[in-house]
Parts: C-alpha cells; sequence; structure tokens
C-alpha cells in the first residue's frame, strides 16, 4: 500500500523537470513512495525527497547513472528507509566516486529489490571510490552491491576528522554498520574499509595549528556473507569498532593483489577493534590470512585459510596463516584462536606477536604443510592441535575441488579438546559440533554417519579423557566417557610427576562424566590429570593459565 502516495506524486511532478524524477507508472513497483529515474544524481532528504518518512521505501528504476549522492534521509529503528533497485538492475559508472550515504540514519540501501537479480546495483569503473558511508551517519545496512574496477576502495564506512572536529571520538560515534551479501573484486585498493585505521590519533593541521585528533569508534559492525575477490589491497578491513563487532561467513580469495607492504591481508582486524572473526574463508592470497591488531577479548575461529602468502615473491617474513600483532591492547585481555584450518601458508601457521595480552590459547587447530612452522611466539599456550609437516590430503573429503570437510577417517576426528567454556557449538558450516561423541579439530565438524556406529567401539577401548580450563579461572572442567560400571579414582600431578592434588575416588556408573576441580592454589604451567578405572590408568596432559 502506498502511503503518502498523492503528496509524493505532486512533489515528483513538480519536480520532474528540474531533478529528473518520475512519477510512478500505473501498477508500477506498487510498494514505492518515490522513484528516481537515471537522470537524477541526488536523493535529499531536504529537496527531493522532503516528504520521505520512516518506513518508506525509494526505487532506483533501471539503467545506467554515473553517480548517486543519498543524503539527509533519517529512518528509526523500528522503521529504516530503504532505498532500492526496481524491475530491473542499476549500474553507477565512469565518476571518480560512485555511491555516497551521507548525513543519514536508519537507512538500508539494497539491490535485492528484483528477486531473480543478487547484485541489482552494480558500481564499475569508476575513477575513485566505489561507494561510502560518511557524513556523520549511521545505523545504515548495504546488501545486494556489486563493485568492481574501482581505484580506491570498494566500501568505506568512516567520517575522517577534520577542522570542523564533529566527527572525534569525544563527539560522534557510528552505530551498526551491516554490510552483507555484496560481491566486491578487482578494487584497486581494500575492498572493505570499516572504521579508521588511526585509533591511536593523528595529527591534523588546522589554520597553521598543529591538533592531534582521535577517530571515531563504529559501535555493532557486522561484516558477513561477502564475496571480496582481486583487492588490490586489503580484502576486508575493520577498525576502531571496539564492541559488537563480528566478521563472518565471508569468502576472500586472491587478496593483496598489488602486493603494497602492511596492506596486505585477507581479513584485518585493527587497531581499537574488538571483533570475533569465525566462519571465514580466505583462499590464495598474497597477505596474511587473518591479521589480529584488536583489543583482545576475541576469537579467532573456525576458518578456512588456504596458501596464505604462497603467491607473494620471497623475501617476506611474516606472511602467515594468522598474525597477531600490538596496537592497543586492554589490560588482562586475551585472544583465543580455535578449530581453524590452515592449509600450505608461507611461514607460520599462526604467528603470535602481541605482547600485551595474556592467558592466549590456541587449540583445536588443523595445519598442514606450513613453511617454517605450526607456531611462533612465546606468548601463546598452544594445546590440542592437529598438525601435519606435509600436505596429507587423504586427511579430506575433496581438496583439490575446495572441499575440506574432514573424512571419517582423518585423525582430526573425535580427537579435540571439548571447549566448553568458549560455547564453540558449530562449525565453518554451521553444522552442530560435536557430532558423534567429541569435538573434531579444524574448522569442519565431520558429520559422516558412520561415526555414529563407530561410537560405541570407540568407547570400549578409550575413555576419551579431555581436560579444559574454564577461562583464566583456577578450575578445569574434567570429562570422560565410561562403558561400564566402575570404582574410578582422579588426581592431578605436576610435571615432575608429583601429586599436587588430593585423590578423589568414587563408584560411577556407565557413561558421560564431567566433573570440574578448583586448582587456584596453583601456579600456569603443564599438568597431567590421571583416571584411573580398574586396573587402567588413563592420563591427559593440560596447561593451567593464572
Amino acid at each position: 500500500m502506498k502511503r503518502h502516495l498523492t503528496r509524493h506524486l505532486l512533489q515528483a511532478a513538480l519536480l520532474a523537470c528540474s531533478c529528473g524524477i518520475q512519477p510512478p507508472a500505473s501498477g508500477q513497483a506498487s510498494s514505492c513512495e518515490l522513484e528516481i529515474s537515471t537522470s537524477e544524481s541526488y536523493i535529499d532528504g531536504r529537496v527531493n525527497a522532503a516528504g520521505i518518512r520512516p518506513g518508506d521505501t525509494i526505487c532506483l528504476l533501471p539503467g545506467t547513472r554515473s553517480f548517486l549522492w543519498i543524503r539527509y534521509l533519517h529512518g528509526t529503528a523500528e522503521a529504516p528507509i530503504v532505498i532500492r533497485n526496481s524491475i530491473g538492475g542499476v549500474n553507477i559508472t565512469d565518476f571518480y566516486y560512485g555511491l555516497k550515504i551521507d548525513s543519514c540514519s536508519h537507512v538500508k540501501l539494497s539491490g535485492k529489490g528484483v528477486p531473480y537479480i543478487d547484485y541489482g546495483i552494480k558500481i564499475h569503473d569508476i575513477n575513485g571510490g566505489g561507494m561510502s558511508i560518511e557524513g556523520l551517519s549511521t545505523d545504515v545496512e548495504v546488501e545486494g552491491i556489486e563493485i568492481t574496477g574501482t581505484v580506491f576502495v570498494g566500501i568505506f564506512a568512516k567520517t575522517d576528522p577534520d577542522c570542523d572536529f564533529l566527527s572525534t571520538r569525544d563527539k560522534y560515534v557510528m552505530r551498526n554498520i551491516s554490510i552483507h551479501d555484496n560481491y566486491m573484486h578487482q578494487t584497486g585498493m581494500e575492498g572493505m574499509y570499516i572504521g579508521s585505521s588511526f585509533y591511536t590519533g593523528y595529527i591534523i593541521n588546522c589554520d597553521g595549528h598543529d591538533t592531534l585528533v582521535y577517530p571515531h569508534v563504529i559501535r555493532g559492525v557486522q561484516v558477513y556473507r561477502n564475496r571480496v575477490e582481486y583487492a588490490g589491497w586489503d580484502g576486508i578491513q575493520v577498525a576502531s569498532s571496539d564492541s559488537g563487532c563480528a566478521v563472518y561467513d565471508n569468502y576472500v580469495a586472491y587478496d593483496s593483489d598489488s602486493a603494497v607492504y602492511n596492506q596486505m591481508s585477507g581479513i584485518l582486524i585493527g587497531g581499537g577493534s574488538g571483533c570475533d572473526c569465525y566462519n571465514n574463508t580466505v583462499t590464495d592470497g598474497k597477505g596474511v590470512g587473518i591479521n589480529v591488531f584488536g583489543l583482545g577479548n576475541e576469537k579467532i575461529y573456525n576458518n578456512l585459510i588456504i596458501r596464505a602468502g604462497m603467491t607473494f615473491p620471497d623475501p617476506y617474513p611474516l606472511i602467515s596463516g594468522i598474525y597477531f600483532g600490538d596496537v592497543v591492547t586492554l589490560p588482562g585481555a586475551s585472544f583465543l584462536v580455535a578449530n581453524n584450518t590452515i592449509i600450505s601458508p608461507k611461514v607460520f601457521g599462526i604467528h603470535f606477536k602481541n605482547t600485551e595480552s595474556s592467558g592466549n590459547l590456541a587449540v583445536n587447530n588443523l595445519i598442514m604443510g606450513p613453511g617454517d612452522g605450526f607456531f611462533d611466539g612465546t606468548n601463546l599456550v598452544v594445546q590440542e592441535n592437529c598438525t601435519f609437516q606435509s600436505l596429507d590430503f587423504n586427511q579430506f573429503v575433496d581438496p583439490p575441488h575446495g572441499n575440506y570437510d574432514l573424512k571419517a577417517s582423518s585423525q582430526c576426528v573425535n580427537n579435540a579438546s571439548p571447549m566448553i567454556y568458549f560455547n564453540l557449538g558449530f562449525d565453518i558450516k554451521s553444522r552442530s559440533r560435536p557430532f558423534a561423541w567429541v569435538n573434531d579439530m579444524g574448522a569442519y565438524e565431520c558429520h559422516d554417519s558412520s561415526l555414529l556406529s563407530a561410537e560405541a567401539r570407540y568407547r570400549e577401548d578409550d575413555i576419551g579423557l579431555q581436560v579444559t580450563q574454564l577461562g583464566r579461572t583456577g578450575t578445569v572442567r574434567i570429562s570422560f566417557v565410561l562403558p561400564d560400571e566402575s570404582f574410578v579414582s582422579i588426581n592431578v600431578f605436576g610435571i615432575t610427576g608429583k601429586a599436587v592434588t588430593n585423590p578423589v575416588g568414587e563408584t560411577m556408573l556407565p557413561g558421560k562424566h564431567i566433573l570440574d576441580r578448583t586448582l587456584s592454589d596453583l601456579n600456569s604451567g603443564i599438568y597431567l590429570c590421571t583416571v584411573i578405572t580398574g586396573s587402567i590408568i588413563y592420563s591427559k596432559k593440560f596447561h593451567l593459565i593464572r
């Protein structure tokens, strides 16, 4: 139903000659309050879109235009203003920028206005940046956009401080930026540049005076289900997003194509960010698979990273599967890097160089065929990972065709720490984890039905003892499965073989048992947990982090 139709048609008719707006034709795009023709390059909430209200829809008629500038539109969280393609595809090309969202709030730009077109707004062959979210804009969603052939960035979202000092950190916060289901390829610089990379501040000159300014932060960034290929610099960069940030389910291929030093990664979690990064695929780029320079307390998990840096010419020492570095780290913050599958990284699988964090843990990762080694860095506890010095593609279903799902016969199946505390109950395909009995290592949880029948046989000769620490407390969780009713004795020993706890013993019924033990009197270090059932002793080494 068209709301305010008479008013909008009158405005459209009055502005048609000067602004190129076409009134809606009978029966055409019936859900649109306003239609914009290809001859109109501005949608302005103070002029030709002055009648637009929260919840209204503005439709872009099909055809080619040189640029589009959207400004001064303000919806609400409950009723955003929607700008979408109508009837067919929209092409924006041959200008020094493609599309701007400027001084707007609560708007949604969608290229999904026509069901049979995945990317109904295409921005291509631009002599500058493809698309921007700027001018103190906030609460913006972008979907269904294709951007290619830009000289600069595909999409950027930020307002850099200038001499008006309106966008400095103390005065402005950008919120709730959602960028999903878009396709960026052959961009001259980053595929996406979200937030300022100068979190620690920089100098601008105003009236001859140098002033240190701190760029604004973004709270609430969601970057997901995007496809980024052949970005000249980083594929996806998110920085200065200090809370509510997640980068997930993206596909990044052939990143860092221009091979510009310090601008080379598939995904970059930049300074000032607190982003979880998961369920992404990064393949065949010249740069680091995932670069992490965030604030800490971040989880990097369920990512598939293939041949990071292998196409970059020697020498280049820092190209690894996942790299952690310093910008600003919160006091006491830590990083978790878990359940990643990393195949043939140029240097290390996981390269940890953040010296300000503590309690960092690498667990349940699958690393195969690294150039120099599986892990590097002294500030990282490495526990229960599945590693292969050379390539062993028999572990996977069909790696030549990009399928790195685990075979049921893989040694990485049913062999991981349970990760109960970190709540990582799904894999890169969003399937439940674990499937059969114990978690698998790497990004994929094997869901082969044969594992269900194999579970009983596995329990007959192994209780599946697992020990995992609950956060950075002194409590560890001990889990195992008993095939029969047994008297069980549990104890913990130090690395020298001396018992550091009093044994606990009781009769237990068949099935899975989970027990928590408090070890608050013990220092950080390596310990051994033993479970004795009858005459059989089972043991598991674990790291305690305090």
